[in-house]
């Protein structure tokens, strides 16, 4: 069963996190995700929309996951404290 991993952020400067996003897109392509998507909007909001083909994948990918986000962190890219993770199955696709 698929999964989800969804990834809430703020930042102070969503270019400077986009481009430093970027940078990592190497290390993010040896998780086994169905894909990774990044919406932002006009307000310094994020989301990581992370689809994986099962538990897993998922659980495998956290490592990689976590040292990405910290590097966004490191950087003053992200804020640390606005963060909020969730996961969830698929229930129903259309």
């Amino acid at each position: 069963m698929a999964v989800y991993r969804i990834t809430r952020f703020s930042s102070p400067d969503m270019d400077k996190a986009m481009e430093l996003a970027e940078s990592i897109r190497d290390s993010l392509s040896e998780v086994r995700s169905d894909f990774i998507d990044v919406a932002t909007d006009d307000q310094g909001n994020g989301v990581v929309i992370a689809r994986y083909p099962d538990s897993s994948a998922m659980e495998d990918a956290t490592a990689v996951a976590q040292q990405a986000l910290g590097q966004l962190v490191t950087a003053g890219a992200i804020d640390a404290t606005s963060i909020d993770q969730w996961t969830g199955e698929v229930a129903i696709s259309y």
